[in-house]
């Protein structure tokens, strides 16, 4: 009996020697880990794993290589000064998700919104951040205020379709709550495997700007560690929601855009309570002179296939004088926006085509100066 588990021992050691070999052979090899998206710095790399800890992740992804860390400071991860603030400016600050960063890395959106600022000597950073919903968003607005200063006088916050999914599905269960269960700060993900899961890239960068030697062993010992707490994370989840389903927690778009063809009662109720936690938050801010809620249908709202639609839900919020919906499902309707060729194309998040995306903030900043708030 002794002598077969010492066999089986041995026979495990041996087994993970040569599994490790062939791994470390593999690393040393190919050098995947050298990736596009590592950090060049170890500033870059402390300020994003700092705040992606409190803010679940940050931007960087979807940059193009030499905007990443060549040109920007490092709090362009965070948001972006288009025109700084003064105090004899109206001042802006652009809230939301991919549908507001594009607004900074895409060069005609970009130019257009550089163009409106210059038009009218407004201040205005831009902090949108792909996947932001108004959890992270009010999570993000505290740190833009205390870490920063950032005070506007005007927000606009733009709501996309897949905030309710990325509600339900990315955040609710990485939210650490304060005492009186409002959203204190989202736990990033821990190699877990899901969408905007960037701990491979800060172990990778943390290897290759901190370790001097050995580098593919550390590297390998990174990948077992990696490849347990992703099986791990998938055993658990596939005890809690079955084999079929073991993968939703990935968060991937098939997940978030579920919930606009269906949307169940409690579903309902906690997107309102994050989101009316979110412009409660607002409210508050005596500095705020007004907050405009922006939403836009996707193409499978325009053509019948989406049955939910976070414009109606904006509505059945019971929101002070304080808040402005600017609803483009009204504008569209009412033919005071256009409709056809405007969405980028093969894109299943229907986001607008850059010639679009320019009318679509030149219509907010008209809608804003109709206001006689420009």
């Amino acid at each position: 009996m002794k002598k077969n588990l010492a066999l089986i021992f041995f026979s495990l050691i041996i087994s993970f020697l040569i599994l490790y070999s062939l791994v470390l052979t593999w690393v040393s090899t190919f050098e995947k880990y050298r990736d596009k998206n590592n950090f060049t710095s170890i500033e870059n790399l402390n300020f994003h794993e700092k705040y992606s800890n409190q803010l679940h992740h940050l931007r960087g992804n979807n940059w193009l290589n030499e905007k990443r860390e060549a040109t920007w400071k490092k709090e362009d991860y965070l948001f972006t000064v288009f025109e700084q603030y003064k105090d004899e400016k109206q001042n802006f600050l652009i809230q939301g998700d991919s549908w507001a960063e594009y607004m900074v890395f895409k060069n005609e959106i970009n130019k257009g919104l550089s163009n409106i600022v210059k038009k009218k000597g407004i201040g205005l950073i831009n902090s949108g951040i792909s996947s932001y919903s108004p959890s992270p968003m009010k999570v993000q607005y505290k740190i833009l205020e205390d870490d920063y200063g950032i005070k506007p006088d005007y927000l606009i916050s733009i709501i996309d379709q897949t905030d309710i999914g990325d509600e339900l599905c990315r955040y609710k269960h990485n939210i650490i709550n304060n005492e009186d269960n409002t959203v204190k700060h989202i736990k990033r993900e821990f190699n877990t495997g899901a969408v905007m899961d960037a701990s491979k890239h800060y172990s990778f960068s943390r290897i290759l700007l901190e370790k001097e030697n050995f580098i593919n062993f550390h590297v390998t010992n990174y990948y077992f560690f990696k490849t347990f707490n992703e099986l791990k994370n998938r055993i658990y989840n596939i005890k809690k929601n079955g084999f079929k389903n073991s993968g939703n927690y990935k968060c991937e778009f098939q997940q978030i855009q579920k919930y606009l063809f269906k949307l169940d009662e409690e579903e309902k109720k906690y997107f309102k309570k994050r989101t009316m936690e979110y412009l409660n938050f607002l409210e508050q801010k005596k500095y705020l002179k007004k907050i405009f809620i922006v939403t836009f249908p996707h193409e499978n709202h325009l053509k019948n296939v989406y049955k939910i639609n976070v414009s109606n839900l904006i509505n059945e919020l019971n929101l002070t004088s304080k808040f402005q919906h600017i609803d483009f499902n009204e504008l569209i309707r009412d033919k005071n926006f256009e409709s056809e060729n405007i969405y980028e194309k093969n894109d299943p998040a229907s986001h607008l085509n850059e010639k679009a995306s320019v009318l679509y903030l030149e219509k907010i900043f008209e809608i804003i100066r109709e206001k006689n708030l420009l």
